[in-house]
């Protein structure tokens, strides 16, 4: 057995394929697509009457600050908190009746 069949080819240590980066690429960019998208259904929320943002859980300060945070902050997220919270503190306070 000779010492060069053992050894570790060292260009290639550290180096992704094609592959990975693609994945990763293709990761990123469907994030960023979703974020657009959401921030633009989260827009056409902003139509809706006070009525309509109720019966969903939702307050129209609320539909403005999610479309005011970060660009890199999901806006469905901070909604569905809101709902969410707005949800459990009626049933809290529906109980003490």
């Amino acid at each position: 057995m000779r010492t060069t069949d053992h050894t570790l080819d060292l260009t290639l240590t550290g180096k992704l394929s094609a592959t990975p980066r693609q994945a990763g690429l293709t990761d990123v960019l469907k994030s960023v697509w979703r974020l657009l998208r959401n921030r633009k259904a989260i827009g056409s929320l902003d139509d809706l009457d006070d009525h309509q943002l109720l019966d969903m859980g939702l307050c129209r300060h609320e539909v403005r600050e999610a479309l005011t945070s970060s660009f890199f902050q999901d806006p469905g997220r901070h909604l569905t908190q809101a709902a969410r919270n707005r949800t459990s503190t009626f049933y809290r306070n529906a109980r003490r009746d």
